[in-house]
């Protein structure tokens, strides 16, 4: 029994050297992981010693055995898309351009296909009796050498095919033969140029054996798979921020109804009705009232005390009579230039130019700069028809939206005239009811409503400064009494900013001066968020008084019969003209027991214009 067993062992042992007596090796392209290469990695890994290639059953290349295949799917670009190139190119200038891509000694042909995005391919399928040639050929594909050889000879093809097509037609042509039909290839060959390709999903069999699969990348799959890892990225971002976004404006929302319920305790609480702040300094009494214009100006402190300013100064003196030859000159060339940067000016047209000089000190650039950017934002924002509609006789009660106004602040534009000329417009801010403020008008209304009482002004300061001979201005005197946290939240910011700086920007010399009277601790916030929005020159302007100081203020720039009697004047009723523009109790639209809230100027302002309507509650300030 052993001897027979020691005759199969030899028995085995020479058949393996039949068969094994002649291994032949390849060199795996490094660029690709094989299924081949990742199992020599995993037995060197384990300490055996690497498999070698040899003459196998499926492998060995006997007399009439089937030829080695390999297929790959080729896209074509052009211009950066995907293309496909049986519409575009012929299939002789495709087949031609094949061979000549080849290696010597294999044949194969194309035809029309998809890739597993379903973009148009190229499945080409070459096929080869040497193992090395076929192997040559996949080290091509896999290194990129083989597309660009193959986009080389398609041009060069296409190109060709192209020239024939071109001389054969200028030919008919010149014969005058009819050229119906004949295919019309492109001017120019620019298309060529940008073509590029990549081919994936290789396979290499025999018959119907698969030696190998190998995913390859197309050459701009790594750009399109990082932009695609950056447009998820920045998404993912984005989602992020938008729900942070949400969560602090509920955070927000939570704060100012908390600040609201705080700030009508604290109005409950106090015995005045504009009680001065402990944390307001003792600032002494004004000096006595000057006749002059308006007396320099003092900066406004950024200290948490309320700042005083009790003397800001207006703009310059400004005589029609007294411009001279060169200044009328400018005037007149910078109203050309107006026009034609596309303003449009009436008959007040001198006067309005002459505030763009004026306000730049006569430098005619900086003047022609502003001029130019208040022209295209006129044409923009539509305030020219505003104008036109105030010159063709609209009445400031005929506004849109302005009776609704009404009802929630008090406010009187253009009340009176200064010791100047200047219009002296009255706000009590603290009478503004802030709920409803945004319960009856939107952020687009009262930017309109704003944009028209601005162009009203304007008018009127034009057609005054006309009839009188010199420059007329507004002055603003806003109370500030009253006002609490609900008064300068955040809505009320976003609301009041796209506004703030229209005036300084777009309406040049319009603001003589301004008062901010009963100014107390919350004035200041406001403050702080306003004044970035507003020139160097408005901020110098605008004086800030506390209660203490504002009794008697305003008779330094205005005569008592021009100062409402609440603030130590002599006029107890609005006077003419004003009281003919306003909204007033008998007009279609107006509520007579809600119009001009507040117990200041707004019971001033009832007596005049709905002295028979309801009192307002006692909790309107």
């Amino acid at each position: 029994g052993c001897h027979r067993l020691l005759q199969l062992v030899e028995s085995l042992a020479q058949h393996r050297r039949r068969h094994f007596s002649a291994p032949m090796t390849f060199q795996q392209p490094p660029a690709v992981r094989s299924q081949s290469s990742h199992g020599t990695e995993q037995r060197k890994s384990k300490g055996l010693t690497p498999r070698l290639f040899s003459r196998s059953k499926s492998s060995s290349r006997s007399a009439g055995a089937a030829p080695m295949r390999i297929e790959f799917r080729v896209v074509f670009r052009n211009g950066g898309v995907a293309c496909d190139p049986f519409a575009t190119y012929s299939d002789s200038a495709l087949h031609a351009a094949l061979m000549s891509a080849l290696p010597e000694g294999m044949t194969g042909n194309l035809m029309p296909s998809t890739d597993s995005k379903g973009q148009p391919a190229v499945l080409v399928r070459a096929q080869a009796s040497d193992i090395n040639t076929m192997y040559e050929l996949r080290s091509q594909v896999v290194s990129g050498d083989f597309m660009s050889a193959l986009t080389r000879h398609l041009r060069s093809h296409v190109k060709s095919e192209r020239r024939s097509q071109r001389l054969e037609i200028s030919k008919r042509a010149d014969a005058g033969q009819s050229t119906t039909g004949m295919p019309e290839p492109p001017a120019k060959d620019a298309d060529l140029d940008s073509m590029e390709a990549g081919a994936n999903e290789m396979t290499i069999m025999e018959e119907e054996t698969v030696w190998e699969k190998i995913r390859l990348l197309l050459p701009w799959q790594n750009d399109e798979d990082k932009a695609d890892a950056e447009m998820k990225s920045t998404k993912r971002e984005l989602q992020q921020a938008r729900q942070a976004l949400k969560e602090r404006r509920q955070q927000v929302a939570e704060l100012e109804a908390r600040c609201n319920e705080l700030t009508e305790r604290l109005a409950t609480m106090s015995k005045e009705d504009c009680p001065a702040s402990d944390a307001i300094e003792s600032i002494p009494p004004p000096a006595a009232p000057a006749e002059e214009k308006y007396a320099e100006p003092e900066p406004v402190a950024e200290a948490p005390a309320a700042a005083v300013n009790n003397n800001p100064t207006a703009a310059n003196y400004v005589a029609l009579e007294e411009l001279t030859p060169e200044q009328w000159q400018k005037i007149k060339d910078l109203k050309a230039a107006y026009l034609a940067a596309g303003g449009e000016l009436d008959e007040y047209g001198d006067i309005f130019i002459l505030r763009f000089l004026v306000d730049k000190d006569w430098k005619y650039e900086k003047a022609l700069k502003k001029a130019k950017s208040t022209a295209a934002w006129r044409a923009k924002s539509g305030v020219n028809g505003f104008r036109k509609q105030i010159a063709s006789g609209l009445v400031y009660n005929e506004i849109p939206n302005i009776k609704e106004l009404f009802t929630t602040v008090a406010v009187s534009n253009a009340h009176s005239r200064t010791k100047a000329g200047d219009l002296m417009t009255f706000i009590d801010y603290g009478s503004l009811d802030v709920n409803k403020f945004f319960k009856l008008l939107d952020n687009s209304q009262y930017f309109d409503i704003n944009n028209f009482i601005l162009e009203y002004v304007s008018y009127h300061s034009d057609k005054l400064t006309q009839e009188t001979g010199a420059l007329v201005r507004q002055f603003m005197v806003i109370d500030a009494g009253g006002i609490g946290l609900a008064h300068v939240s955040l809505r009320m910011f976003i609301r009041f900013k796209p506004i703030m700086p229209l005036a300084d920007l777009y309406y040049p010399e319009l603001l003589g001066g301004a008062r901010v009277l009963n100014a107390a601790w919350a004035l200041h916030q406001g403050w702080k968020l306003v004044k970035p929005l507003l020139s160097k020159q408005i901020q110098d302007m605008v004086g800030i008084l506390d209660c203490k100081h504002t009794p008697g203020a305003l008779l330094k720039v205005a005569d008592p019969e021009a100062v409402p009697d609440f603030y130590g004047g002599t006029c107890t009723t609005i006077p003419r003209p004003a009281v003919d523009w306003y909204p007033k109790a008998g007009m279609e639209g107006v509520d007579a027991a809600a119009i001009c809230p507040g117990k200041k100027l707004g019971a001033y302002m009832r007596r005049t214009l709905a002295p028979d309507g309801a009192p307002l509650s006692s909790g309107t300030k």
